[in-house]
């Protein structure tokens, strides 16, 4: 996965076998995932302001719901309810980039089913759609981080191209129903209106410049993931191949040995007072 042609061929497959299957019944189970994902952002937003979490639950039909209870004021309260679009594109886009880059990537995995297996067993219902997707979705990633050859980064670009692309999906239910959605709470929340009532036309139309702005962080940040995952790594464009290199005769870098440079070809070369373009060596070189 070094190259970058490959690199956005293998997203763009992601992709289309995604949308060819979107409605079928395996994908709802990829669906429940990232809709945990988005409630587990809500959760980790409130926990880090200082809040509790009471529960995190799924309803089936790609919704879900955490019960929180976050720390008094403007601050704490727009960033939990940020979290739940915003963490998930983050989560992503991150998964992504450390799949294509290699590093760090069973790190990356034991910590991410770590964290999702941890959420699920503290805050989920027993036996509710929450746990099952928790437990079930926790193990695979806790399994996947010790698969030999690769397939650990392959599962982990997997994972994180989902993510993202159900996030942008995510973001069409703004033009649905704004009220229902967190922008919708979070514009009734700041003009003190249930936005989930008869909001006026103000509070609707405050709760599209949030989906707006949310809309514009989240795909800045899937893009920029997305750029620097494709883009060809600093090492593999230093890494020239030992044909490209002439050792220590300081010879022309221009057509060099097309075979493999051995020690003997090299004294070879050096015993008759050539270089591996079969050119006289300078001087300094022969002495």
């Amino acid at each position: 996965m070094e190259n970058r042609f490959l690199r956005l061929a293998l997203i763009l497959a992601i992709v289309a076998t995604l949308l060819s299957y979107w409605n079928h019944g395996w994908v709802s189970y990829l669906k429940d995932f990232v809709v945990l994902i988005h409630e587990a952002g809500h959760a980790t937003a409130t926990l880090l302001t200082g809040g509790s979490v009471q529960t995190i639950e799924l309803q089936g039909d790609e919704a879900g719901q955490t019960v929180a209870s976050p720390l008094a004021g403007k601050g704490p309260f727009v960033f939990v309810v940020s979290a739940g679009y915003l963490g998930c594109c983050l989560v992503g886009g991150f998964l992504v980039n450390r799949g294509f880059k290699g590093r760090l990537v069973r790190p990356t995995l034991l910590l991410f089913g770590g964290a999702i297996l941890l959420l699920t067993l503290k805050y989920t219902s027993s036996g509710g759609l929450a746990q099952k997707t928790g437990l079930a979705w926790g193990l695979f990633v806790l399994i996947s981080s010790f698969l030999p050859f690769g397939w650990d980064r392959l599962v982990t670009v997997f994972l994180g191209t989902s993510v993202t692309l159900y996030s942008l999906y995510d973001l069409l239910d703004f033009t649905e129903n704004i009220q229902n959605t967190d922008a919708g709470i979070l514009a009734g929340w700041i003009t003190g209106t249930d936005a989930k009532s008869a909001a006026p036309k103000s509070v609707v139309f405050l709760g599209y410049l949030i989906a707006l702005l949310w809309s514009f962080f989240s795909v800045s940040i899937i893009f920029f993931s997305l750029r620097r995952a494709v883009a060809p790594s600093q090492a593999s464009d230093q890494v020239e191949s030992p044909s490209d290199v002439l050792t220590t005769n300081g010879a022309s870098e221009e057509s060099p040995f097309p075979g493999e440079v051995t020690p003997e070809v090299m004294e070879w070369f050096l015993s008759r007072g050539l270089d591996l373009n079969g050119k006289p060596l300078p001087t300094e070189f022969k002495d």
